[in-house]
């Protein structure tokens, strides 16, 4: 009767140490499946940075043109512009950028597009710069030089198609100081952040004065 009970007893610890070897080689193989998933990913993310790495380096300035494999943007001047009688407490003051826009992608993209997720605006101070930029302003169109070319920015350019436009940059206490007469345009990642090259340096070329058109006048604009 003891030697069946003794072989009852190691039969049952064969038994259980068979069922924790099988455990464990089920959680080995579980936790090698997991290895090589994190491996996998973590390879896919750094092929991901390696190529927008690549590609940041190949996006610069060449003299006043930014160059990328999708498009190139020219900057033809920076204009500084004072819109009178625009709200009622006063003038509003802008930075005009006059550009041309050729797509090298295969499929059509508005220039504003392009330009914001390429460059940003900074205005060079003393000692640092200061970024310019938000919201589209709702006196843009006011600008009436500039009119045909801000309304242009907004429409789709086909493959292949050079267009010229203009972005203009309200300056107010919070955005940017309207005595500045020094900028940049700084290549950077849009979706990112993460600024990259050198800037292009832009001096104001022109100073215009411009009145507010009402319903019942013409504008007037003065150099």
């Amino acid at each position: 009767m003891k030697k069946r009970y003794i072989l009852g007893a190691v039969g049952l610890m064969l038994l259980g140490l068979g069922t924790s070897a099988c455990s464990n080689q089920a959680d080995n193989g579980s936790n090698n499946q997991s290895t090589s998933k994190n491996t996998k990913k973590l390879d896919k993310e750094l092929k991901n940075t390696d190529k927008k790495s690549n590609q940041q380096s190949s996006n610069k300035f060449v003299g006043n043109t930014f160059k990328t494999n999708k498009g190139t943007i020219k900057i033809e001047k920076l204009s500084k512009v004072t819109l009178k009688n625009a709200t009622p407490d006063g003038d509003i003051h802008y930075i005009v950028i006059d550009v041309s826009f050729t797509n090298k992608a295969k499929k059509g993209v508005t220039p504003e597009d392009f330009f914001t997720d390429n460059l940003k605006l900074e205005q060079k101070l003393t000692k640092s710069s200061h970024e310019v930029g938000g919201e589209r302003s709702q006196f843009e169109e006011d600008l009436t030089p500039w009119k045909d070319k801000i309304n242009a920015k907004l429409d789709k350019v086909d493959p292949g198609q050079t267009v010229q436009f203009a972005m203009s940059y309200q300056l107010d206490k919070d955005n940017g100081d309207k005595d500045v007469d020094t900028y940049l345009l700084q290549p950077w990642n849009s979706d990112t952040m993460d600024t990259y090259g050198s800037p292009l340096k832009l001096t104001v070329s022109s100073t215009q004065t411009i009145t507010k058109p009402s319903d019942d006048s013409d504008s007037d604009t003065d150099d």
